[in-house]
């Protein structure tokens, strides 16, 4: 239970920029698939890709392209057979060495920006290609899946993968649109993390998801990816709707833990019973499995509230 806590606040933490890492730079990339040069054309089919993120790990999977990972993170867990691939140890960048990365012989490493930054030159400088992973909306996370499935020659899978999430999304907005009265909710505060609070903010994946089954993130208009805010402006931000991850999957022991902080109850959130936990794994991945997280989103909104026995 600790690792999960640690795996999904670490890819919150590093790759959502949490501590002021602001506006974000180009950095490398691999290949453009629209524009690809003579030297690229070779590369478009990889051979052996080792993984340093679990979201491309998951694409990987998604689009059958799983036998072409050598090598992953301790942290790619999903799906349950990417066990059967050797590690390279822990997901932060500081805890794997290139030399462990480079005996397993990659054409195409996969990386993480901003955790992974200090790979990229010595990749480079070697020959060996590199992915740099930072899908900040549901828009990059399906440019990303078809950068991979042109760099993987998975093009077939990659379509049917590409329509399936559209056609996710697509049901999610329209369940949410004919469930929608005028009194439904329609504000939400994310929690990443408490003590210190750290959320969603204007580039994330999460907001631009709530986005889209018609939910407004209260912090959506702070520049960070994934801002530290004050307890002050969560209350005074009068969210309707509560999402947090369950990193230790304490259930309905964490939300009447929140349900009870001092002050919380004059959140409408709180007092209507719109406290919703959500699988820390699956939402704190950019991945494949965006449509699935929309539709889970709209079954916990427009569903029966849970019952907050005990709560004030």
């Amino acid at each position: 239970m600790k690792r999960t806590f640690a795996f999904a606040l670490t890819i919150f933490l590093c790759l959502g920029f949490l501590f002021g890492f602001g506006s974000k730079e180009e950095l490398p990339t691999a290949i453009d698939p629209a524009n690809p040069s003579p030297q690229d054309e070779d590369f478009l089919f990889s051979q052996r890709i080792v993984s340093l993120v679990p979201s491309v790990t998951e694409t990987l999977f998604a689009i059958d392209a799983q036998d072409m990972i050598v090598a992953r993170t301790d942290f790619c867990t999903w799906p349950p057979e990417v066990a059967a691939i050797p590690s390279v140890g822990g997901f932060d960048g500081k805890t794997i060495s290139l030399e462990r990365i480079l005996s397993f012989k990659p054409d195409l490493v996969c990386l993480a920006e901003v955790m992974h930054n200090h790979l990229i030159q010595p990749l480079e400088d070697l020959g060996i290609e590199v992915f740099v992973s930072n899908a900040e909306s549901v828009q990059h996370i399906q440019d990303e899946i078809l950068m991979l499935g042109s760099f993987t020659g998975k093009m077939d899978d990659t379509m049917l993968l590409l329509d399936t999430i559209s056609w996710q999304l697509e049901q999610a907005r329209i369940q949410a649109t004919e469930k929608a009265t005028a009194e439904s909710p329609d504000t939400v505060y994310w929690e990443v993390a408490a003590a210190p609070y750290f959320t969603p903010g204007k580039n994330s994946f999460i907001t631009d998801l709530l986005a889209v089954i018609g939910l407004e993130n209260i912090f959506a208009q702070v520049p960070q990816a994934y801002p530290q805010v004050s307890e002050e402006s969560i209350i005074a931000g009068q969210p309707q709707v509560i999402f947090f991850p369950d990193y230790n999957h304490q259930g309905q022991q964490a939300v009447q833990t929140i349900a009870r902080r001092a002050g919380w109850q004059t959140l409408p959130a709180v007092a209507n019973g719109k406290i919703f936990p959500v699988d820390s794994d699956l939402f704190s991945r950019p991945g494949p499995r965006i449509g699935e997280m929309a539709l889970q989103l709209v079954d916990l909104i427009y569903g029966l509230p849970p019952q907050l026995e005990g709560a004030p």
